[in-house]
């Protein structure tokens, strides 16, 4: 029977292995054709090739994170009314739950509602994060015109953007303003509408 002392010594042993190989080859794998990326559940994902655009060369002293959730201050300083400041720690728990970066749901709330959760526009979009009635149903929303619902449903059609146009931001953004389809449209790229393509550069500049 191995003791619990030779147990531990063994995988101190392994460690120090793992370290030295990293720092003595780590940074030939650079040059190796490894490339990585992380998912939206935080996996790191390696592969020989760079199989879609998600895969960038891999660099082991990069700390690698998931485009989609980050771990930096949700929201840039912003006026607004005491009222509207209390749905930040609603929206915040939210992107935590749901595993979406908080500075997206801010900028996006941002632009598209102003963080009025009555807003509705001349189209048909409803509440915080401007969601279509199908949309909002879709994605797990009854009521629109509840911060909760909205944002969470929100949050998860931004998530499922993500996958579905491979984390890429800009393509996620614009599918949420035009739609699916617009994208997919004019193949995978930010379509050609002034409003669309305005409002990818307005929400990235809110992150």
């Amino acid at each position: 029977m191995v003791s619990a002392f030779s147990g531990e010594f063994i995988l101190f042993f392994i460690s120090k292995v793992i370290f030295f190989v990293l720092m003595f080859w780590g940074s030939s794998l650079v040059h190796a054709g490894i490339y990585a990326y992380v998912d939206e559940n935080g996996q790191l994902n390696l592969n020989a090739e760079a199989v879609d655009s998600r895969f960038k060369r891999f660099n082991p002293h990069k700390t690698y994170r998931s485009s989609i959730m980050e771990s930096k201050p949700s929201v840039k300083v912003i006026k607004l009314s005491e009222q509207k400041r209390q749905l930040f720690p609603i929206i915040d728990a939210i992107a935590q739950e749901e595993g979406v970066d908080p500075r997206l749901l801010h900028a996006v709330i941002r632009v598209e509602s102003q963080y009025d959760p009555g807003a509705r526009s001349p189209k048909g979009a409803l509440g915080l994060m401007q969601l279509i009635p199908a949309t909002a149903s879709r994605f797990g929303a009854s009521d629109a015109f509840d911060p909760r619902e909205n944002v969470r449903a929100g949050a998860r059609y931004l998530k499922w953007l993500n996958n579905a146009f491979l984390a890429d931001l800009s393509l996620v953004l614009a599918a949420y303003n035009a739609g699916e389809g617009a994208v997919r449209k004019y193949g995978n790229v930010i379509p050609p509408y002034p409003e669309t393509q305005a409002y990818v550069r307005k929400v990235r500049s809110f992150l």
